[in-house]
């Protein structure tokens, strides 16, 4: 049996990404996801997050909310992880026990944060209330009625509330009204009501500049030329080239100098990448574009995996493209008359199955936690699980490098 860590962002009421939740998920055998007791599960992410990938590299120097036990409380495994950086996710059913009650409020004292998953409103169990720090409650398992009952009893109390399992962007407004100040869902994943007067135009510049880049024949000087009429862009790439990811002695000042030591693959790749952030609207969550270039960068790493290494430049073409209809809030028919891309992948984001298509799919049911699913192609092409892990975290290292930059 071979385990996966994945994470799953948590935002605030303005989508900025505040934490992440940290979840193991396991495959092996017979095309079925495997379940294994919460112990396992949690010892595994601990492993994943401190020897294998490092904590700041999986959370992005976030918050992570990791999920504890009854026995794991008792074996204190809290002590491995820093109180400044991790929630501890606790069943109130683990609180029937005084020994528990004791621990949790010993790791209070010493300055552990504590956020209870799946409460009820249930009068013997509110006394928990006066230990947690954050109450964590399910859109999908609780009803509108027992939500605000909820909200309204925690409320007393002057604690945190997480909206979990938050699917539609009906639900998040809701939920910021009830006072929910912590959101962890889909729904930002979700296309809003077309609104065609709103949608952002294509820059001349970027026009220009995606046009000439899908040219057999390059013309340099003008896509220097293209991209010094953008401040932006411009001082992305000056801002990139000079980074460590491509630190030389000397620093480069010119767009031209910068295009030619960023090399065709890359410099195509931060236009696509500053394209993307200057057609989003101001009230798009980070998270959003973050998730782009994730999916953008995984895609062309599965390339070779997928038996299409030639193809790893739409691919990630196809997976940075894949959320703009959500981002710009317009079906991707009409976005793609004015953004010149190649015909395999157009073919692909319209939702037609080709072999760009199969790598997306795969990503995407990952996203979703479809294990089931995720295996059989897996499977199919003869990936290892933790290969796929791997490619996964070195993914999200990298977009945090270019999202920062």
């Amino acid at each position: 049996m071979k385990k996966i860590i994945a994470r799953q962002p948590i935002l605030d009421a303005n989508n900025n990404t505040i934490a992440y939740e940290l979840l193991f998920r396991s495959i092996g055998g017979g095309n079925k996801a495997n379940v294994v007791d919460g112990n396992a599960a949690t010892i595994e992410v601990l492993k994943g997050t401190l020897i294998n990938f490092g904590i700041d590299k999986i959370s992005s120097h976030k918050r992570v909310f990791i999920n504890f036990t009854e026995d794991l409380i008792k074996m204190d495994a809290i002590e491995l992880l820093k109180k400044d950086r991790v929630v501890i996710e606790l069943l109130e059913d683990i609180f029937d026990s005084e020994e528990i009650i004791e621990k949790v409020m010993e790791y209070k004292r010493a300055g552990y944060t504590f956020a209870l998953d799946d409460f009820t409103i249930v009068e013997e169990k509110l006394e928990l209330l006066k230990i947690i720090d954050i109450v964590k409650v399910d859109f999908i398992e609780f009803t509108k009625d027992q939500i605000i009952e909820t909200v309204n009893s925690v409320k007393k109390y002057n604690k945190i509330l997480l909206a979990e399992k938050v699917e539609t962007r009906e639900e998040f407004e809701w939920a910021k009204e009830l006072g929910f100040t912590m959101f962890q869902g889909f729904y930002f994943l979700k296309p809003e009501i077309l609104e065609e007067e709103t949608i952002t135009s294509v820059p001349t510049s970027y026009t220009k500049l995606l046009m000439e880049l899908n040219k057999e024949k390059i013309n340099f000087d003008l896509v220097a030329e293209s991209i010094k009429q953008d401040t932006s862009l411009t001082y992305s790439f000056l801002n990139i080239v000079n980074s460590f990811a491509y630190y030389s002695r000397r620093k480069i000042d010119s767009v031209k100098d910068a295009f030619i030591r960023l090399g065709l693959k890359e410099g195509k790749r931060i236009i696509y990448i500053n394209f993307l952030k200057t057609m989003a609207p101001n009230d798009t969550p980070g998270e959003l574009i973050k998730k782009s270039l994730i999916r953008g960068k995984m895609a062309e790493s599965l390339a070779s995996n997928f038996n299409i290494y030639d193809k790893r430049e739409k691919l990630f073409l196809l997976g940075m493209f894949s959320l703009m209809s959500i981002i710009l809030k317009k079906d991707m028919a009409s976005i793609l008359t004015s953004v010149p891309l190649a015909t395999e992948i157009q073919d692909a984001l319209l939702g037609k199955k080709n072999d760009l298509s199969n790598v997306m799919d795969l990503i995407v049911l990952n996203e979703r936690n479809k294990m089931e699913s995720v295996e059989k192609i897996l499977n199919q092409y003869n990936i290892d699980i933790e290969e796929f892990g791997e490619i996964y975290f070195n993914t999200i290292e990298w977009s945090d490098n270019i999202f920062e930059a």
